[in-house]
């Protein structure tokens, strides 16, 4: 049980912190960011241990946001409470960069989908097929998630993508996927896919845009590589 001392020690603590953050925000450590969020998983405990042991591991604060369930259990203290509050800060840090994309009045180059997925997919542990269905305005109409697969495998399914391609009613789609081994190298199976895929699409006046492999060491443009 706490004494009373240790309970105002604390409790002081929080509110110069919050304080500090009312006043200015950009001159928080990022330790001291992480540990505000923290309190709302801890109500009364002193959450900079805890903060500091997710930043020594994670190296990062967009490495913890961005972290799996699994890698977050391996920080003694972190529970499900915490991961929870990790995955909504996640979801809607990701949500907000594909607003963006929505936002904008027309997707004029791969580049300005990079970082949405480079974010949604980049640390992911298993391959997911993502893709943009664009109208004639290269304006973004839907994003959906067609496949998720293995560590190392996603299977990629032509028919599929071109009747929800269909479906919206989309003149271009740009396909995105991620290597959970961190390499974005394009496979032998990726290239040859991405070539079934584009023959279809051209035969029905769909346009292939890109093909974007995503990695943790970078990203691959199908269409920079002259492959589409």
């Amino acid at each position: 049980m706490k004494s009373r001392s240790e309970k105002s020690s604390y409790i002081g603590h929080r509110r110069r912190l919050r304080d500090k953050f009312m006043s200015n925000p950009q001159y928080m450590l990022d330790y001291e960011l992480l540990e505000i969020l923290l309190f709302y998983v801890f109500q009364r405990k002193d959450t900079k241990p805890l903060a500091k042991a997710m930043l020594n591991y994670f190296k990062s604060l967009r490495k913890i946001i961005l972290a799996d369930r699994f890698d977050l259990k391996q920080i003694n203290g972190v529970g499900e409470s915490t991961i929870n509050l990790i995955t909504v800060v996640r979801e809607i840090f990701t949500r907000s960069l594909l607003e963006k994309v929505i936002e904008s009045d027309s997707i004029m180059s791969t580049g300005q989908v990079l970082e949405y997925y480079k974010n949604a997919l980049g640390y992911l542990k298993k391959e997911q097929l993502r893709i943009m269905f664009l109208n004639n305005k290269n304006k973004l109409i839907a994003e959906e998630m067609m496949q998720e697969g293995t560590v190392n495998n996603t299977a990629i399914y032509p028919r599929e993508i071109i009747q929800k391609t269909l479906e919206y009613g989309a003149s271009a789609i740009i396909m995105v996927h991620n290597h959970p081994g961190g390499d974005p190298k394009p496979s032998r199976q990726d290239i040859i896919m991405t070539k079934i895929i584009n023959e279809i699409a051209q035969k029905l006046d769909i346009i292939l845009f890109d093909h974007v492999v995503i990695g943790r060491m970078g990203a691959t443009s199908f269409r920079d590589l002259g492959i589409i």
